[in-house]
């Protein structure tokens, strides 16, 4: 099947999700250095996003002038969001004795399906310039949770805007699901608590939980024992996958890639955690 054959399955398949056309986009005229380094890995790899797409449920309706007629250029937000997908589905080294977590726990949050870890939920995205992302949960008992990633994470001037990033916002927005799947509550300023408080310097912080490594066994960091000595919050599990892609990542991760999910990953334990700074990437492991 070729590229436009896979593209009219797209959209034969996904013809009930047309809702409005998306109206102004985020800046489509250009890709970070560390999008197209890991592009160039696997290029336009047409099986992995004719998968992607339904493992994240993406609607055509709120993708349709941002790249889903579009899959192979990069410069758009549908390439981009399948090219961090790339990265969290086979960058993992899963390695026992350092990594945070594994592959299975990173999957299990970001895409769709209803799991332990979230009922089932939809991958959108929003022009808003104000947040990374946003987690909406659902309203109805037949309606789906929805998480929407933002143009900081797609506009290439942004630093933010990088597969590790983009990726790691779906771990951010993926656990105020998880949240919500089993009515914890973690503060009222947007799931998180008001601030500055302690070492958090916004209005929106988190604890870190400790854990060591090992603590958890690979596909099972959902679990809690409703105490501190067994739990994670958003930002947490966020750092958490960013430093694994910085420092437990596949071999053939670009350097680019690595980088810019450590800096990422270090201005949120700086700036995120009231018994801050947490975990910053490089750091001996395990502690």
């Amino acid at each position: 099947m070729n590229f436009k054959q896979g593209i009219a399955l797209m959209s034969s398949v996904l013809a009930f999700g047309l809702a409005t056309e998306a109206g102004a986009v985020c800046t489509q005229t250009a890709a970070s250095a560390a999008d197209r380094a890991l592009w160039n890995t696997h290029g336009c790899w047409q099986d992995f996003f004719l998968w992607q797409y339904q493992a994240y449920s993406l609607r055509s309706g709120d993708w349709s002038n941002r790249g889903w007629n579009n899959a192979c250029n990069v410069n758009l937000e549908f390439p981009k969001h399948w090219n961090a997908s790339y990265l969290l589905t086979y960058g993992m080294a899963d390695n026992l004795s350092q990594s945070f977590h594994g592959t299975a726990d990173y999957r299990a949050t970001a895409e769709a399906r209803s799991s332990k870890f979230h009922d089932s939920l939809y991958h959108s995205i929003t022009d808003r310039t104000d947040v990374f992302g946003t987690f909406t949960p659902r309203f109805w008992p037949w309606d789906t949770d929805r998480v929407e990633t933002a143009c900081p994470l797609y506009n290439p001037t942004v630093s933010n805007s990088n597969p590790g990033s983009r990726a790691g916002d779906f771990m951010h927005e993926g656990w105020h699901a998880y949240f919500d799947k089993y009515n914890i509550n973690n503060g009222n300023t947007g799931g998180h608590r008001p601030g500055p408080q302690g070492a958090c310097t916004i209005n929106g912080c988190d604890y870190f939980y400790f854990h060591g490594i090992g603590a958890y066994a690979f596909g099972a960091m959902w679990e809690n024992n409703g105490t501190a000595s067994r739990f994670h919050s958003p930002n947490q599990v966020q750092v958490e996958f960013l430093c694994d892609v910085a420092d437990q990542s596949q071999w053939w991760i670009p350097l680019s890639v690595r980088q810019t999910a450590a800096s990422d990953a270090n201005a949120r334990a700086a700036s995120r955690f009231i018994n801050g700074p947490g975990y910053t990437c490089g750091s001996p492991r395990p502690w």
